[in-house]
C-alpha cells in the first residue's frame, strides 16, 4: 500500500509543474481505509452522510448502530428493524435505499467481498447502481476508502472539479465528463490524484 502510494506520487510528480508542486506541498498522501465493513455495508454507511454535514451524519449513523447493540447489523437484522429506522432521523428516501441494499445483498444480486476482488471498478459500479438510490459517486467512495482501489477518479465530485479547475487555471468549471477524460493519463493512480486534488486550497 505505502509502496503503491509512493510510486503514484512519483508518477504524478513527473507529469508537470502543477502536480509536482501540489504533491510537494501536501505529501505524503494519507489515502487510507476508513472502515472494516463489507463493501455493501460501506455503501450503506455512506448513505447516512449524503447531503449532511459529517457531524450530523455521524450522529444519525451512531443512532443506527445503537439500535443493534452498538455495532453494524447484518442484512437480515436491518430488514427486521426496518420500521424502527425512521425513528433515528433518517429520511424516507435514505431508509428505503438502505433496505434495498440489504435486500440486494441477501439475494446475492450484488457482488460479495470475494467476488469484488475479481471485478473491475466499472463492473462493480454497474452492479451497485442498479439499486435505486445508489449513485456512482457513492460506489466510488466505497472503492476508494473501503477497498483502497488505487485507480478511482470520482469525476462528479464538485470539490474535485472546482479544485482541478483552480489547479490548472481553467477559464470555466470543468465538467464531470471533461474531468474523467482529462485524468485518464493519471491511471493507474487516479485515487492518489483525487486525494491530492481534495487538498487544494
Amino acid at each position: 500500500m505505502v509502496g503503491d502510494i509512493e510510486l503514484g506520487e512519483a508518477y504524478l510528480a513527473s507529469l508537470g509543474k502543477p502536480w509536482n508542486l501540489l504533491i510537494q506541498q501536501f505529501r505524503p498522501c494519507k489515502l487510507s481505509k476508513k472502515d472494516s465493513l463489507l463493501p455493501h455495508q460501506s455503501v450503506i454507511k455512506s448513505i447516512f452522510f449524503q447531503q449532511l454535514t459529517p457531524n450530523v451524519g455521524n450522529i444519525i449513523f451512531n443512532r443506527f448502530k445503537e439500535l443493534f447493540g452498538g455495532h453494524f447489523p447484518q442484512d437480515q437484522d436491518i430488514l427486521k428493524a426496518s420500521d424502527r429506522l425512521k425513528d433515528i432521523g433518517l429520511s424516507a428516501r435514505k431508509m428505503e435505499t438502505i433496505i434495498r441494499i440489504s435486500e440486494f445483498s441477501l439475494n446475492k444480486a450484488i457482488p460479495c467481498l470475494e467476488e469484488i476482488k475479481t471485478l473491475s471498478n466499472q463492473q462493480i459500479i454497474e452492479q451497485f447502481i442498479q439499486i435505486k438510490g445508489v449513485g456512482q459517486w457513492t460506489v466510488e467512495m466505497m472503492l476508494m476508502f473501503n477497498q483502497l482501489r488505487m485507480d478511482v477518479m470520482p469525476a462528479s465530485d464538485y470539490a474535485l472539479r472546482k479544485n482541478y479547475t483552480k489547479l490548472f487555471r481553467l477559464d470555466t468549471l470543468i465538467t464531470a465528463n471533461e474531468l474523467d477524460k482529462a485524468t485518464q493519463n493519471l491511471s493507474p493512480y487516479r485515487s492518489i490524484a483525487a486525494w491530492y486534488l481534495w487538498q487544494v486550497k
